[in-house]
């Protein structure tokens, strides 16, 4: 992969900040670390050894492995995993420069490239390439960086795989005021890769967001995070005061158009995730869907034409101008498997699901299913596992790894049970159609042809995705595990 040169406005900002030279111990914190200890470790690392430098970041996507730390010098990092059994001597070995690199060819490109590898702090991230895309987008006429994203065939990774190239065009044709959303609720069970790219890379989603606005033409933005993300929303409103105290809002930094960034969070619920439901919330309504059309981009927030993107989607906006941008997706792990967490799989037609679980620890002869995408989601048999994954088939990417001994009818009564709590009751088929749901799964056999017809209803006639999706794991299972639903 090539990167582009970086244009002379950003060359002479990432001059004010030299790379981080010195020898450190960066202490893996955020969510995963914190909810194990990690403060603590950090605190005896300092005790242990004292005069070192001792840095906090966030978790690197592998949480298994917390609460871990890494030594990082020059061209050389080492995760250190499971200290709160205590801190190693080989750590500090490690430190002073006697140990291999345990990351070989981990890294050197994609989403994950900076996570769990910088300490938060403007000068750590504009020196590990932060804002390339931001400073070469303001140096293009807005046509050719919509071009450059349509180039990159790049898709929504929300879960519609929608062509982002397509939906800025389509405000980028209004005129008057517009808006930018990023969706950054992410409520569904199993899915945690937005919250961990704010926590870990705040900068490169704000970089996404400054190409989006150049694109579209906005000037306004609005980032909705799940009010329980607390970590996250921390971590994105210092990143963003970091970049307006160096000029990166206003436009003086690299010559674009000044943008104005609000911060809003939700009171979190699975309905949250959809786009029109965002609107609402934003606008100071009743959070609840919207029908459609109109479209966002025609008439979304206060009825002007609002693109609204995801986290992870504005992130990969930070990679176009790569040559070539990275084929990978975020998958978030978790489930029956020795190392879950997060993991930037390569979408290059090579890599299958056996590849993914070997690499997360699991035998796949050893795993009867795996849920994909959660409540909205299906079941992959092992029939599936040597089928070349696909960005679209990944859908969200949220992936649970059923154990060996998994009640899948069990599985599936949860599933429909969640989504029957999580309606918002707005709309007619999914507000009953999920409560008659969970009560026919209680005997499949006598209502296989009421659940068929019920899943129908609830497809073809909900207001939003949550009730048009409540079947598709039922519909899976039914069809992938019928043997489970016999008795």
């Amino acid at each position: 992969m090539t990167r582009v040169s970086p244009t002379p406005a950003l060359a002479r900002l990432r001059g004010d900040f030299p790379p981080v030279g010195r020898a450190r111990v960066l202490v893996h914190r955020g969510t995963c670390g914190n909810a194990v200890g990690a403060e603590a470790v950090a605190a005896a690392l300092r005790a242990s050894m004292p005069g070192a430098a001792i840095a906090e970041g966030a978790c690197d996507g592998a949480c298994w492995a917390a609460p871990s730390a890494t030594v990082q010098r020059e061209a050389h990092s080492h995760r250190f995993a499971r200290l709160d059994r205590g801190i190693p001597d080989e750590l500090a070995a490690c430190l002073a420069g006697q140990c291999d690199d345990e990351y070989a060819g981990r890294g050197e490109y994609g989403l994950l490239e900076r996570v769990g590898r910088n300490d938060g702090s403007f000068g750590d991230v504009i020196g590990r390439g932060a804002y390339g895309a931001a400073a070469m987008a303001a140096t293009l006429r807005p046509e050719q960086v919509i071009e450059a994203v349509a180039a990159s065939g790049l898709t929504g990774r929300g879960g519609a795989h929608f062509a982002t190239a397509q939906k800025w065009r389509l405000a980028a044709q209004h005129t008057g005021q517009k808006y930018l959303v990023v969706n950054a609720e992410e409520g569904e069970p199993g899915v945690f890769k937005d919250r961990h790219l704010i926590e870990g890379d705040p900068h490169r989603l704000i970089d996404g967001i400054l190409v989006a606005c150049r694109a579209a033409g906005v000037d306004t933005v609005f980032v909705y995070v799940n009010g329980q993300a607390r970590n996250a929303r921390a971590a994105f409103e210092r990143a963003l005061e970091d970049a307006r105290a160096q000029g990166i809002l206003d436009g003086a930094a690299f010559g674009g158009d000044p943008v104005t960034v609000e911060v809003r969070s939700g009171a979190g619920g699975y309905v949250c995730g959809d786009e029109s439901v965002i609107l609402n919330s934003i606008e100071g309504q009743r959070p609840v869907p919207r029908y459609k059309p109109p479209f966002a981009t025609d008439e979304g927030l206060w009825g002007r034409p609002t693109v609204v993107n995801n986290v992870e989607t504005l992130c990969a906006v930070s990679t176009v101008f790569d040559s070539p941008p990275p084929p990978t997706k975020l998958i978030p792990l978790s489930g029956a498997v020795s190392r879950p967490g997060l993991y930037e799989v390569p979408i290059d037609g090579n890599t299958t699901w056996t590849g993914v679980l070997a690499t997360a620890g699991s035998a796949p002869g050893l795993v009867p299913g795996i849920l994909l995408g959660g409540p909205s989601g299906r079941f992959v048999t092992p029939e599936e596992y040597e089928v070349p994954l696909t960005m679209r088939g990944l859908g969200a990417g949220g992936a649970v790894v059923l154990p060996r001994d998994a009640d899948i009818a069990e599985v599936t009564r949860s599933l429909a049970a969640y989504n029957m709590r999580e309606s918002c009751g707005e709309c007619t088929p999914c507000r009953e159609g999920t409560q008659r749901l969970v009560q026919l799964l209680e005997d499949v056999p006598a209502n296989r042809e009421r659940i068929a017809a019920l899943i129908e209803t609830l497809t073809e006639a909900s207001l939003c995705q949550l009730g048009g999706m409540a079947g598709r794991p039922v519909a899976s299972a039914l069809e992938s595990f019928p043997e489970a639903f016999e008795e």
